[in-house]
């Protein structure tokens, strides 16, 4: 990373925190957030980070952290280095290293004017890659893009899922990124914007970068706070009220995290677990190389709540209330509500990319007109996987 790029990250979250108010950067404009996302098509709208315990928990540190843990784990790339037969794994739902081609997800099944699959030295690993690509040309035409693909797997209540990504361009990143979709047997989460899912239909949540190039989760479930009062809720005349009930994904994202590197692959894993139904036990968590960067649970981190967003160890707003243990997720009323759907899916809305791109240039950064994406050695499973090797 160059002096100039670390410098403007600096500056930017310093901007970020004095100005932000519980919203997410660069979505200003609620009406447009998740707008578009129901058409999947894309036409329009280095450590290791805690193996699964045998009873299935994840193991901390004393700073109630994910535990790091060395090579051969038993983790699932141990038993398959190179992922070598890993699809044959009764643990794993979904792999695609797109060595084969397109035919592993369910939409696309061939190229699109935004996804192509290529081959080649930039892959990760073996010869062949996905790339995503949307330009500032596509979005004069299109105000809503989502370059994306789209796998039902079997149902369950816990999941991992791991990828490698390389953004090999400086240019602004998605308005929304990658989704997990939760839900009965005939629901689905597109199209759904600024709407609270039922408890016993379904929930879920996007994996997002922001413009300093750090993560955040972007969930919806039925007991999500909206962004109308201080306090989560919608009740007029409420402390802060803003005049208009909205629901737009709650913001988790953990705080001193290193911006991701340009123009190199990177592995993200994320880890979600449903709640049992009517307990307050659900997790979201993710790893950036392996190492643990997010982590939220009954009774980790502490943090605040402030209106829709929670602030891991507390906020320095004049609305902040003293930090508390987080409170796990509710996330469905209903066993029948269980993950099935991933979508790689680099949405951009284009004044939302306008904004960001400004923001970009103000700070002196040459920003491309086109915002690539590449990825490879897809996995879904029930138990941890870890980076491939």
């Amino acid at each position: 990373m160059t002096r100039s790029r670390t410098h403007w990250l600096a500056l930017l979250l310093a901007s970020c925190l004095c100005a932000c108010t519980g919203t997410v950067e660069g979505e200003g404009d609620a009406a447009l957030r998740d707008g578009g996302r129901a058409r999947a098509d894309g036409s329009t709208p280095a450590r290791d980070g805690g193996e699964v315990a045998p009873d299935g928990e994840v193991p901390r540190d004393d700073a109630g952290l994910m535990a790091d843990a060395g090579p051969g784990e038993g983790w699932l790339r141990d038993r398959y280095p190179g992922d070598e037969g890993i699809a044959d794994d009764p643990a794993v739902l979904f792999h695609d290293d797109f060595e084969a081609g397109w035919g592993r997800w369910d939409r696309p099944t061939a190229d699109t004017r935004y996804l192509h699959l290529e081959s080649g030295p930039q892959a990760h690993a073996g010869e062949r890659y996905l790339r995503s690509t949307v330009t500032v040309a596509d979005l004069a035409d299109d105000m809503y893009i989502s370059s994306s693909t789209h796998v039902r797997h079997a149902p369950v209540d816990e999941i991992w899922w791991r990828v490698h990504v390389r953004f090999p361009v400086l240019a602004a990143n998605p308005h929304h990124w990658m989704r997990f979709s939760a839900g009965d047997e005939t629901w689905g989460s597109s199209g759904r914007a600024n709407t609270v899912p039922p408890g016993d239909r379904g929930f879920w949540f996007d994996f997002d970068a922001n413009t300093a190039d750090q993560f955040n989760f972007y969930a919806y479930w039925h007991q999500m706070r909206s962004g109308r009062c201080n306090d989560g809720s919608t009740t007029p005349g409420c402390d802060g009220d803003q005049g208009t009930t909205y629901h737009y994904g709650n913001v988790f994202r953990p705080p001193d995290q290193t911006p991701f590197p340009r123009d190199r692959w990177f592995c993200i894993e994320i880890h979600a677990r449903a709640n049992t139904p009517g307990v307050q036990d659900g997790e979201l968590s993710f790893w950036i190389d392996d190492a643990p960067v997010g982590d939220y649970r009954p009774g980790h981190p502490d943090g605040t709540w402030l209106r829709d967003q929670f602030h891991t160890g507390g906020c320095e707003f004049s609305a902040c209330t003293p930090p508390a243990p987080f409170e796990g997720f509710d996330f469905r009323t209903s066993e029948d509500v269980d993950f099935r759907e991933l979508f790689l899916d680099a949405y951009y809305e284009r004044d939302s990319n306008r904004r960001r791109r400004e923001q970009m240039e103000a700070m002196g950064l040459t920003v491309s007109d086109e915002h690539t994406i590449l990825y490879d050695d897809v996995v879904i499973a029930t138990e941890r996987i870890g980076c491939r090797r």
